[in-house]
């Protein structure tokens, strides 16, 4: 069992515990009560991953050093920012100056400003922080690497319209707690904001006057597991997505918002002045069952916006009669819990037809005793099907899956996926986010004979499986060479950088399957078109990787510049304890 793998099944081990003992408890009373059971009462691995959440426990020294490491870091940087003496946390220490002395700018415009530096060279007694007094920095600390005696962390440092990003290497005494020797600056960069903020918060302009947002969407997942079972499809690890479109033909843009399990799924209208009205009840929409992933799309072609709903394991498709009033003209079971959807005319017969990406299988399509768990952690192929409905005109769909060969590693626990002709031959192809291990990119071949196009997995010829926690893909031409470019959203996990680099960690195993596990734990990734139909891997050289536990991410010129610039959403459950799970 390894630590990527033990933030997964402590999440995903809730769904399997008994309902009755769970249904009402929070997130904190779950975990005390789930290791309070008696061990013959979940299953062997789940029981065997809760005796090794402590290091101690576990033979992981490692661990147990960056956890006194971070410990120590963290007092020593609050100290340094208030200019307190550094002394109690130091012996015989040498360390570069935090801020190196020349920074180079190296991207300014109007509202913002990048700066870099390359680190001092010669050691030195340490410095403050010469920041502008008025800043009050907050620090966040992620220790990534671990070696004897040594570490290596991130640390930013952020004030309102500034922020730093940078990397240390420290060398600790062997004393308990460590104390710190010596730290030399690897990376640093700053980041000045001017005047009006890039993106602004206004959830609560647009949709504050509604119940719905006071009562409703205010209130945390811990709130509504107090008050809803468990059984009504109420999940702390939830993934839930929205869509936009105008859906009563306006001219604006509305909002339908996905929710859990037990609380009803929201359609909001735009008025005129930019704020929303709640329609949800009106619109036949209101959804109460579990649902993650929505489309709004002309699906029969007569000019207004229709809806799809990824509901649990099921798929619907809602039938708008331009006022956006909804109706229910399809549905079908999916076998798999459904996160996202994808749509695109992939047969070029002048009908819209959506993509299903499965995740975990329904209960009598898992295999047994697996419980949905993937298998391989890093590769595996155990997970829910994902589906390719066509559209065949006046609301019927048909399951082409295999027909057009879309069947071949189908089962990949996927997350999302995206239409885009990266080779310009005419036809849409597919890269489906995976996961738990690689991504696949399926070709279109085209149509022969007049049989509908066949694709190909040709993601292991091209090199961009991109093993890791998939989560998102955008396609989009970053640097303007007339090719479409791809980025995927994986997990930067500070964990999994500390311990797949650990000796102990997975001996026995083959060099290959160990660079996978350690380029699960790298982030995202950022792939160049070859302008040939290949791709090149540019996420280091372009610093695209970071971006935390990364869940989505898009192209968007934000500044209206000309250039297209990343966008990552990322984050995870918040409690009162805001460490990593």
């Amino acid at each position: 069992m390894n630590a990527l793998y033990l933030q997964r099944v402590v999440l995903r081990s809730m769904t399997f515990l008994s309902l009755t003992t769970l249904a009402s408890l929070t997130w904190a009373q779950e975990v005390s009560s789930i290791t309070s059971l008696k061990d013959n009462q979940y299953q062997a691995d789940i029981q065997d991953a809760y005796h090794r959440i402590d290091p101690k426990n576990d033979g992981w020294d490692s661990e147990v050093r960056g956890n006194q490491y971070g410990t120590q870091l963290n007092k020593f940087v609050e100290k340094l920012l208030h200019g307190e003496a550094l002394s109690s946390l130091t012996e015989g220490f040498q360390g570069h100056q935090i801020r190196p002395s020349r920074l180079n700018i190296i991207f300014e415009n109007a509202g913002m400003t990048i700066r870099r530096g390359n680190p001092d060279k010669d050691f030195k007694a340490i410095e403050e922080i010469h920041y502008n007094s008025s800043k009050k920095l907050k620090s966040k600390i992620k220790i990534t690497r671990i070696e004897p005696n040594t570490c290596e962390a991130l640390i930013t440092f952020k004030a309102s319209g500034f922020q730093v990003n940078t990397s240390w290497r420290c060398q600790w005494t062997d004393a308990s707690p460590p104390k710190l020797r010596s730290l030399e600056v690897l990376e640093y960069e700053e980041v000045e904001q001017m005047g009006t903020p890039l993106l602004s918060e206004i959830t609560e302009a647009v949709l504050g006057d509604t119940a719905a947002y006071r009562e409703q969407l205010l209130h945390s997942t811990d709130f509504w597991r107090l008050r809803i079972p468990r059984d009504f499809g109420l999940d702390p690890a939830a993934n839930h997505g929205l869509a936009l479109a105008d859906v009563n033909g306006d001219g604006l843009e509305d909002l339908y918002l996905c929710q859990q399990g037990g609380i009803p799924n929201r359609l909001f209208l735009q008025n005129k002045d930019g704020t929303m009205r709640d329609f949800s009840e009106e619109s036949g929409t209101d959804w109460m069952d579990f649902c993650a992933g929505a489309l709004l799309l002309d699906l029969d072609n007569d000019g207004d916006k229709d809806l799809v709903v990824s509901q649990d394991f099921r798929i619907l498709f809602m039938e708008n009669d331009g006022a956006g009033h909804f109706e229910l003209v399809f549905g079908s079971s999916t076998k798999a819990q459904s996160f996202s959807l994808s749509a695109a005319d992939f047969d070029l017969d002048g009908f819209v037809d959506v993509y299903i990406c499965g995740y975990n299988p329904s209960f009598s399509e898992a295999r047994a005793g697996a419980l949905g768990e993937p298998i391989p952690f890093h590769d595996a192929n155990n997970g829910g099907k994902n589906i390719l409905w066509r559209n065949l005109g006046n609301w019927n769909f048909e399951d082409v899956t295999q027909q057009t060969g879309l069947d071949n590693d189908n089962t990949r626990f996927s997350f999302a996926a995206s239409w885009e002709d990266y080779d310009q031959d005419g036809d849409l192809d597919l890269y489906v986010a995976n996961d738990f291990g690689r991504n696949c990119l399926y070709q279109n071949q085209g149509t022969q004979e007049g049989k509908l196009p066949r694709f190909v997995n040709i993601a292991p010829e091209l090199g961009i499986e991109d093993s890791s926690a998939g989560m998102s893909v955008s396609w989009g031409d970053f640097n303007r060479d007339g090719w479409s470019d791809l980025y995927v959203s994986n997990m930067f996990s500070s964990a999994g950088n500390r311990i797949t680099y650990q000796k102990q960690f997975k001996t026995g195993t083959d060099q290959k399957t160990l660079e996978t596990f350690q380029r699960m734990a790298r982030g995202n990734t950022l792939f160049a078109s070859n302008q040939k139909g290949g791709f090149s891997d540019v996420t280091l050289s372009s610093n695209t990787s970071m971006a935390r536990w990364c869940w989505a991410s898009t192209f968007a010129d934000l500044n209206n510049d000309g250039w297209l610039d990343i966008l990552a959403a990322n984050g995870f459950i918040t409690s009162e304890d805001t460490g990593d799970l």
